[in-house]
């Protein structure tokens, strides 16, 4: 068993090794994150609140993490080393993916060192959150193209099914009425897959029991937002041919984004309830 002090003697390594990340990992905190979280090119506005949902499921489990304290493992000291090796590479490439991984997985394996293999699994989910901070939206160039092919082939041919004259060119569509679209890159609906699948996996831990359940809704959480998205440039098209083109590529275009998106969460909630089993009237 372990006594007063050294469990005094590992809490304030503990603490020293956790300041000595936030010191090494400076740039990436406190330069290269914002800076990703704020590019129009990524369009990550949703990963300011990432750290800050991990933050909370540690804050929330608290007690659970404090009676899985256990011994020191010599696994957990490899594993940190390994971890330390990546995230060197990262720091000095300026490879902020490779950034993020390391440091999600220092804050699994330095614990696991300390305390052994329980706490660290305590902390995978949290530290496994993180990596929703990633930046893919410009590195997924190919599926961002092949989605925006989806959302107006698709669209279009809706379209010509309720009897609307449309022409498709590529990811441009063009109605009788001259309305015309571009389905650019930022409505190719990916922002929209991430945030939805990053909200699918925290409310799918506390909501779900089950790892088969949460994995099973992670996985719908990728077609919802792509109907959802295709759902948008359809109404755009409709609200530009029969309403007002300038209020479909201007007000309309910019705010029926949260609508179909809130949307897609009740979806996402729908489906969880059916995942539990929950009937209600």
């Amino acid at each position: 068993m372990t006594t007063k002090g050294e469990n005094m003697v590992r809490a304030a390594l503990l603490g020293v090794s956790l300041l000595a990340l936030v010191y090494g990992f400076r740039e990436l905190i406190f330069v290269h994150a914002p800076f990703v979280f704020s590019d129009p090119l990524e369009d990550m506005s949703f990963g300011w609140y990432v750290p800050l949902f991990s933050a909370y499921v540690v804050w929330r489990e608290r007690r659970e993490l404090m009676a899985s304290l256990g011994e020191p493992s010599l696994a957990g000291l490899a594993a940190a080393l390994a971890a330390l090796f990546v995230g060197f590479l990262g720091v000095r490439g300026v490879q902020i993916r490779l950034e993020i991984a390391a440091f999600a997985a220092l804050l699994v394996a330095v614990p696991w060192a300390m305390y052994g293999r329980r706490t660290a699994a305590r902390l995978a989910f949290p530290a496994a959150f993180l990596l929703f901070c990633i930046p893919l939206a410009t590195f997924l160039d190919v599926v961002t193209v092949h989605l925006r092919l989806l959302a107006s082939a698709v669209a279009a041919a809706i379209l010509h099914g309720v009897g609307a004259g449309v022409e498709r060119v590529g990811t441009t569509i063009t109605t009788s009425g001259g309305f015309a679209i571009d389905v650019a890159a930022p409505c190719a609906g990916l922002r929209s897959i991430f945030a939805l699948l990053a909200l699918a996996a925290g409310y799918g831990y506390f909501a779900l029991g089950g790892w088969w359940r949460r994995a099973a809704l992670f996985a719908l959480a990728v077609p919802i937002a792509v109907v959802g998205n295709i759902a948008r440039v359809l109404m755009i098209c409709l609200v530009g041919t029969w309403c007002s083109p300038s209020f479909a590529t201007g007000f309309y275009h910019d705010y029926s984004g949260y609508v179909v998106f809130l949307v897609a969460i009740a979806m996402m909630v729908g489906c969880a309830e059916l995942l539990r089993g929950r009937r209600r009237k």
